[in-house]
């Protein structure tokens, strides 16, 4: 009844692995790699949504996957379901409930009014069909990441990626899947690629000291469109300077987006001492900061 009702708020999912709601996506489900979910259904007023979140263990922050039927502004039920959908990613294990709200979408409004803040925005690329004309073999700046290139990985998404976007996505240490571009000898580019029936996405960390950016570009796009699948790629606001090199390269844009974040946290109390401080004989109020709700349900 939903599934061409669904609003996305994951996006590389979508257009790796198709509908979320799809037979796909439910096939996908019998695979043990893939992340912990919850789904949650709301009514109020008449009004049905249904949601669902999704988190790695380990990992930072969830993330919300769908909301369907497509929620408009004025639907009562999307702010209780929000609101549940965080308390389903702390059970979870996460400290963050991340959400990737279109710019044209009224509901971005609704997402602020319940807590959520923008950290970013994110364009979408489409890259061409056809083999690029730069060789993607031997004379290649690109290769596979191997652990020696941690540090410089690391070093690189510190000095690129601003603090509000490593607070709500902290670098993943891990060298599978991973490729990095060299220019005499350092490295100056890096790319995970994300891959699923519908299509493959790409997500670079670009130095704008890059001498070709658009070789650097064709280059890569010489080496994953040997696959028949569509080709995307990711580009955050500040790596928008790669928009002309994009551009020249004939890609088109598939969807712009606010990149959103809930902070998760849960108040606890220090347990009171009886031989606790006494100011102007009065004893001091023993409390505690909020902390972050980081445990698995059970633990």
């Amino acid at each position: 009844m939903y599934r061409s009702r669904v609003s996305s708020f994951y996006h590389a999912q979508l257009l790796t692995g198709g509908n979320p709601i799809g037979f796909s996506a439910l096939a996908a489900r019998l695979n043990d790699d893939l992340p912990l979910r919850m789904e949650a259904v709301c009514t109020a007023e008449g009004c049905e949504l249904m949601a669902q979140v999704q988190h790695f263990p380990g990992e930072r922050s969830a993330r919300l996957v769908f909301i369907a039927p497509d929620p408009k502004t004025d639907n009562p039920a999307l702010p209780p379901l929000l609101e549940y959908l965080c308390v389903c990613a702390g059970e979870l294990g996460a400290v963050n409930l991340l959400a990737e709200v279109r710019e044209a979408d009224q509901t971005i409004d609704t997402f602020r009014l319940c807590g959520f803040s923008i950290y970013g925005w994110e364009t979408i690329w489409r890259l061409p069909s056809q083999v690029s004309e730069a060789n993607a073999g031997e004379n290649s700046g690109w290769r596979q990441a191997t652990l020696k290139d941690e540090s410089c990985v690391r070093s690189l998404h510190r000095t690129l990626v601003p603090p509000l976007a490593q607070t709500a996505e902290p670098y993943r240490g891990s060298a599978a899947g991973r490729m990095v571009y060299l220019q005499k000898g350092e490295i100056l580019a890096v790319v995970e690629s994300m891959a699923g029936p519908k299509g493959i996405h790409l997500m670079p960390i670009i130095h704008p000291s890059l001498e070709d950016p658009g070789t650097m570009l064709r280059e890569l796009h010489g080496i994953f469109s040997r696959s028949d699948k569509p080709l995307y790629l990711q580009m955050r606001s500040y790596q928008a300077w790669l928009t002309p090199f994009l551009e020249q390269m004939e890609a088109s844009v598939a969807v712009h987006f606010a990149l959103m974040s809930h902070h998760l946290a849960v108040a606890q109390y220090a347990v009171a001492e009886q031989n606790g401080l006494v100011v102007n004989n009065r004893p001091a109020e023993t409390s505690a900061p909020i902390i972050h709700k980081t445990s698995r349900i059970g633990q």
